[in-house]
């Protein structure tokens, strides 16, 4: 019996032994210490990853762009091939071939054979490559290859006699060059049944290329540092105002605009706004008690009056700190503002923004906050306003009234200002769509509408009738605006890339102009004309400013 008591006494003792060398507490602790390792492990691991994989990526980069650099040398290698070795079997053709081509090209003709196998090459691979290749041999300095030969019936000295004012109307310019007495037409054909005078050539030739292309691009205008929204020019003086999405405000001199070689630069730049600007909007000094002005706004949704000065007053060059303070600042919307538009006649202004409402501002000269006339916008069943506006015009037969499309809807709505109310709906599709709406609205003839749309269609409305008269499509991207000239005959249509020139006389197409470089899908922002000249703007993403003049 002592034995056995000796053993169990003894087991007990080992047990609370181990009992107090391994109890919870201190398994948990482990486990955390455990715990704690894997997961600062796990963290190096990760951070090595991500710098690995980094690594990875810039060096990938690398690789893909010197593939591109590399990619198009060879294209531009094989273009130039392709264009010396036309030109050499142009002028051996002609039995003129001069020295520096011989020795271009001896290495790569060598025989009559090779000769007659380029002759077989179609001309229209090369085609879509014709602008790069133009550039390059510029840069070579080999330009002179690819000038079109001047023709010898056309003389320089006799093209004053067949441009055009900036009222004058280029289809009677066209008829009455080419006008001859009834003796000396064919009844059958309708031609000259002799020979005409070298003169009456010429002025033919040159009415047919005016006619061809009656919108010429004059300048353009290089210094917002990004899209460029709005602009407005003056017609009591040579001034035209810019707004951007570099949140700046510039004013431009462009008497000497017709002068390619010389860059116009801003003569003065307003920075007082802390985000995009969208809408600007001008007055001018011969309304009553008004000096020039100017109204800017944007994503800040305030608007702020401007006094600026004219380019003599303004050293470029110098200090324009004094001119930096613009006279007056109000919060006239909870969102952006996206168009502002003056009333010349009773002097007022539509702010239209984002937070679906338009509002009527009174313009006095002052630096009081100016209060609010009436607010316009659609409302729904409840009252409430609904449908962000997307365009706003005045209407010129009737100041008290102005137009305005709704994002969303397929309505062109009519407001009265001295009641602040809806008088007149003009629906152009029977659903409403949401790719239809109204992008812009531009006063045509004296009761009439053009509106703009991202469907890729333009609608001429007749407000007297209160009917859509006109549909013009112009392809599948959406316009994004649309100008007439001052005699209302021709419309310039901004749709994707491209300024599209419609001829109203005879309902066709009748040109079209390069527009601006895309950026983030955007091409061309806004096009804005002259009141007094023939002359529009085109607004691009690419920050620059494009001025044409139609003949």
């Amino acid at each position: 019996m002592s034995s056995e008591s000796v053993s169990i006494s003894t087991l007990i003792q080992k047990n609370t032994q181990q009992n107090t060398q391994y109890n919870w507490v201190g398994v948990l602790e482990f486990l955390h210490e455990q715990h704690k390792q894997v997961q600062y492990k796990d963290c190096e691991w990760a951070l090595e990853k991500s710098q690995m994989q980094q690594k990875i990526n810039e060096l990938e980069g690398v690789v893909k762009g010197q593939e591109r650099v590399i990619t198009d040398l060879g294209k531009r290698c094989k273009m130039l091939e392709v264009a010396l070795r036309q030109e050499r079997l142009k002028y051996q053709q002609n039995g003129q071939v001069p020295d520096y081509l011989n020795q271009l090209l001896k290495e790569n003709i060598e025989n009559q054979s090779q000769i007659q196998n380029y002759q077989t090459i179609p001309k229209r691979k090369a085609k879509p490559y014709r602008p790069l290749l133009q550039k390059i041999i510029q840069e070579v300095g080999l330009q002179s290859i690819f000038s079109p030969p001047s023709s010898p019936k056309i003389e320089h000295s006799n093209r004053p006699s067949v441009m055009l004012t900036p009222n004058q109307n280029v289809t009677s310019i066209v008829q009455n060059s080419g006008r001859q007495s009834p003796t000396n037409m064919n009844s059958t054909s309708g031609f000259p049944t002799h020979s005409r005078s070298k003169s009456q050539n010429i002025n033919e030739e040159q009415s047919q290329i005016v006619s061809k292309d009656p919108v010429q691009l004059q300048n353009t205008l290089r210094h917002h540092l990004d899209g460029v929204r709005d602009a407005y020019f003056f017609n009591n003086m040579t001034i035209l105002a810019t707004v951007s999405e570099d949140c700046q405000l510039k004013l431009w001199d462009y008497q000497n605009y017709q002068q390619q070689q010389n860059q116009i630069e801003p003569y003065l730049t307003l920075r007082d706004h802390t985000g995009p600007l969208f809408a600007i909007a001008g007055i001018e000094q011969r309304l009553k008690g008004m000096q020039n002005a100017i109204f800017s706004a944007g994503a800040e949704g305030a608007i702020k009056m401007w006094y600026f000065p004219l380019p003599d007053e303004c050293d470029q060059l110098g200090q324009t700190e004094e001119f930096q303070q613009c006279r007056m600042t109000w919060q006239a919307h909870q969102d952006a503002i996206w168009q502002l538009k003056v009333n010349q006649q009773q002097n007022l202004l539509l702010s239209s923004a984002a937070d679906s409402l338009i509002k009527l501002w009174p313009i006095q000269d002052s630096q009081i906050e100016p209060k609010q006339l009436y607010q316009f916008g659609q409302k729904n069943q409840y009252g409430h306003f609904i449908d962000s506006p997307t365009a706003i015009q005045w209407l010129q037969h009737n100041p008290n009234h102005f137009a305005s499309g709704f994002m969303n809807s397929a309505i062109l709505s009519i407001f009265d200002i001295e009641n602040g109310r809806n008088i007149q709906n003009i629906k152009y599709l029977q659903e409403n769509n949401v790719s239809a709406q109204i992008n812009q609205l531009t006063q045509f003839q004296q009761q009439c509408l053009i509106s703009s749309h991202d469907d890729g269609k333009l609608r001429i409305f007749d407000l007297q009738q209160s009917k859509l008269i006109q549909q013009i499509i112009c392809g599948n991207e959406p316009i994004t605006s649309a100008i007439t000239n001052l005699s209302n005959t021709i419309i310039y249509i901004a749709t994707g890339n491209v300024i599209k020139v419609w001829d109203t006389r005879r309902q066709q197409f009748i040109q079209e102009l390069q527009g601006h470089q895309s950026k983030y899908d955007e091409n061309i922002h806004n096009l804005v004309h002259h009141s007094s000249y023939n002359l529009f703007a085109s607004l691009g993403a690419d920050g620059q400013i494009k001025l044409f003049s139609s003949k």
